[in-house]
């Protein structure tokens, strides 16, 4: 890691959002973290440009991270993406196939976490055809 990488923890579960949290800060990683997809939009808004990735859980009240990925990368199509989900078979939607987008299924570890983060941040950007 050259620099501290930015990434935005969404999970509207509070134990869990501080969990991950914890993990990505003891690895190095700057955080900023949202409760929710309205916090989210607030917080990429105002911090989008420092943003190396965005962690968000899939299904939230109010706005599920596929509705947050849809709506971000209209807005800012160069924005990473990575979906939390407990739910088995909650993976990508056909329209965010392809785009810069991956998935990891809780419960996962601190290890498994990091690895998947840096595949992320570490593999070719692909732009979004939306």
């Amino acid at each position: 890691m050259q620099e501290r990488e930015t990434i935005l923890v969404v999970e509207d579960g509070p134990s869990v959002r501080r969990l991950v949290c914890q993990m990505l800060t003891q690895n190095g990683y700057s955080v900023l973290e949202a409760a929710d997809g309205k916090d989210a939009l607030d917080i990429c808004n105002r911090h989008h440009p420092s943003i190396s990735l965005i962690l968000t859980d899939v299904v939230m009240p109010g706005m599920s991270g596929r509705e947050l990925a849809k709506r971000l990368l209209r807005a800012y199509p160069h924005l990473r993406f990575m979906f939390m989900s407990g739910y088995p078979g909650e993976g990508l939607p056909e329209e965010l196939q392809g785009l810069n987008i991956t998935s990891l299924q809780k419960p996962f570890t601190s290890i498994m976490l990091i690895r998947k983060v840096r595949e992320v941040l570490e593999s070719p950007w692909l732009r979004s055809t939306g």
